[in-house]
């Protein structure tokens, strides 16, 4: 101990010391992983993903949890001969279907950083949001290719209806991004921009399988109201399903993203709407609060109830074929 005492006591040792265990210190520090993921590393998947889904890429994994061929009532509806007439085109138009909605929704849960999809690990949890985006956009393409090849009449609905999908999901982002400095300020204004945007981004979807199943667009306008009514219930069940909610392991996850939806827009137009502006504008918890406080309020609620209401008086064989019937039980305490 007198030793110690005494080498420590040295003027000279810590400048020995620091001669001595910083150079080891970096060696050993060269040789060791990194302890904590770099922003890169986040972007890429875990490691065996067959210990989470036997599923080898994200897309399979998606269309195990929604199955195959989920727009098959539709096209059977439009055309009821085509399966037994074309069956080879009538199981390509499916492919499409799956790959573009699907696709889509690989993006949107990267893009709304979302944790689950129906209750299970989003795929991008799984692949990193780096495969997951490049496998959508490969599926895509790899339908685009084979439309183009071997069903060229089908090609320019299908383009045409792609562009207007991302057209329309551009729109939502560039809302999300700016927020309300690029959204339009009068009431009705706003409401016009958000069916606008949803005219785009979910109607084209619904307008394709019309397009693609007849080569025509006469179902445009029964399909569209199918995609808004589509639209609402979506928006809807964020914020007021509580089986939503712990299927997704959230509530109001759009508000909390900052993403525009129809009860925030609503929202933003009822006598406390400030309190949604402050939301989008500063996303704290306190804030959020306060804003589903008025978008879960009575006023709001019946107001967006109404309109899905009044969306399914004249589509009510196309909901049925739909099947999604979410339980709207959530509202405001006060």
């Amino acid at each position: 101990m007198g030793f110690l005492h005494g080498f420590l006591s040295q003027p000279t040792t810590y400048a020995i010391l620091a001669l001595v265990v910083i150079p080891v210190t970096a060696l050993a520090w060269d040789r060791l992983p990194g302890l904590l993921p770099s922003a890169k590393r986040l972007l890429v998947g875990k490691k065996n993903p067959s210990e989470i889904t036997s599923m080898e890429c994200p897309y399979s994994y998606i269309r195990e949890i929604y199955g195959m061929h989920h727009w098959a009532p539709f096209v059977n509806k439009l055309s009821p001969k085509l399966q037994a007439e074309s069956p080879a085109r009538y199981h390509m138009i499916l492919e499409i279907m799956d790959g573009i909605h699907l696709c889509l929704m690989l993006v949107d849960d990267i893009s709304d950083n979302s944790d689950y999809r129906k209750g299970r690990p989003a795929a991008h949890r799984i692949y990193g949001p780096s495969e997951t985006a490049n496998r959508a956009y490969y599926r895509v393409t790899q339908l685009l290719n084979r439309t183009v090849h071997e069903y060229p009449e089908l090609a320019p609905w299908l383009l045409q209806c792609l562009e207007e999908i991302l057209q329309g999901q551009d729109l939502s982002l560039v809302w999300r991004r700016d927020g309300l400095s690029a959204f339009p300020v009068q009431p009705e204004e706003r409401v016009a921009a958000y069916r606008r945007m949803a005219y785009l981004k979910t109607g084209a979807l619904f307008r394709l399988v019309g397009q693609l199943v007849l080569e025509n667009p006469s179902y445009d306008d029964t399909l569209t109201t199918v995609a808004w009514y589509s639209q609402l219930q979506n928006d809807c069940k964020n914020v007021y399903s509580s089986d939503y909610a712990k299927a997704k392991g959230a509530i109001a996850e759009d508000l909390r993203n900052g993403e525009l939806t129809y009860p925030i827009v609503v929202a933003l137009n009822a006598s406390q709407g400030h309190h949604v502006a402050r939301a989008l504008e500063f996303r704290s918890p306190h804030n959020i609060r306060q804003a589903l406080r008025v978008i879960q309020s009575q006023q709001v609620r019946h107001a967006c109830l109404t309109e899905m209401k009044k969306s399914a008086v004249s589509i009510q064989d196309w909901l049925a074929l739909w099947g999604r019937n979410e339980k709207m039980d959530m509202k405001s305490e006060k």
